[in-house]
């Protein structure tokens, strides 16, 4: 279904969980920023919300901002797009893909990876050459947003993909956007923290994400053993340090992508 036109968010200081009254089929999920919580509504619930605190005593109420669906910042309104081989589409379209072209339906939902920034571009620029190279069977996709790269790898032949997703509201944008994916293959969508799953084996790893969190699975000689990496999500001065940094590890860079800065590198281990 097309976005929300307007996004209710309540502030809460505290780590919540939405109670089962709360998350009907206006809420939109939760956000998580250090000792604070931010539901995500379609709809006002200010009132529900603030009775769910005072009777539970699980949070302190802090605010109530509203805002159209454009203004947050995964908002920008999707439509048909093509690239590297891909026509990206949302589901309320129908798709209208260019010879060899292979169709990825989206819902954006308030998650990353509509396909429009230049990390996301880089990735499925750099996943497109590693199939027509050497397809991998098994994908471990590492922050994987919207699901994205895990649709794209699937829908290009992987056999099994594990997409893993912190944020809740991503994990659910990503659980919606696998209903719509594209080939036989079989994904398990995780929520939790990329590091607790470095380990897991894979032909090919995608990890679209935060430098501090990529330099931190560098550290993991189990995330090493894997044959295909694609790494985005630097930016500016981060490409040099992540790159002194793979050069202390057994993975030898291929390929570089860049876009207004930001990075999208292609590497094997050797």
């Amino acid at each position: 279904m097309p976005p929300p036109e307007k996004l209710y968010i309540y502030e809460i200081e505290g780590r919540v969980e939405a109670p089962p009254e709360l998350a009907g089929a206006d809420f939109l999920g939760c956000w998580r920023e250090g000792d604070c919580s931010y539901l995500f509504f379609s709809a006002p619930r200010e009132e529900r919300v603030r009775a769910w605190l005072a009777a539970s005593g699980a949070g302190r109420y802090s605010s109530e901002t509203v805002l159209g669906y454009d203004e947050w910042e995964a908002g920008k309104p999707l439509k048909p797009t093509s690239l590297a081989g891909f026509h990206l589409c949302p589901v309320w379209e129908e798709p209208a893909p260019g010879p060899g072209e292979t169709v990825i339906r989206l819902e954006p939902g308030l998650a990353f990876g509509s396909g429009y920034h230049p990390t996301t571009r880089g990735c499925l620029t750099l996943l497109r050459r590693v199939f027509e190279t050497e397809p991998p069977r098994r994908v471990l996709d590492l922050g994987t947003g919207t699901g994205i790269l895990a649709l794209a790898a699937l829908a290009l032949g992987a056999e099994r993909v594990v997409a893993v997703e912190y944020n809740e509201l991503a994990v659910r944008a990503a659980a919606r956007n696998l209903k719509h994916q594209q080939g036989p293959g079989q994904v398990l969508l995780i929520q939790g923290e990329a590091r607790h799953f470095a380990h897991l084996q894979a032909d090919l790893v995608l990890a679209n994400i935060h430098l501090e969190v990529l330099l931190g699975l560098l550290t993991i000689p189990e995330f090493l053993e894997k044959k295909w990496y694609i790494f985005s999500g630097l930016l500016g001065t981060q490409m040099a340090r992540f790159t002194d940094r793979l050069q202390a590890s057994p993975l030898k860079v291929l390929d570089t992508w860049s876009e207004n800065l930001w990075f999208a590198v292609l590497a094997k281990r050797v």
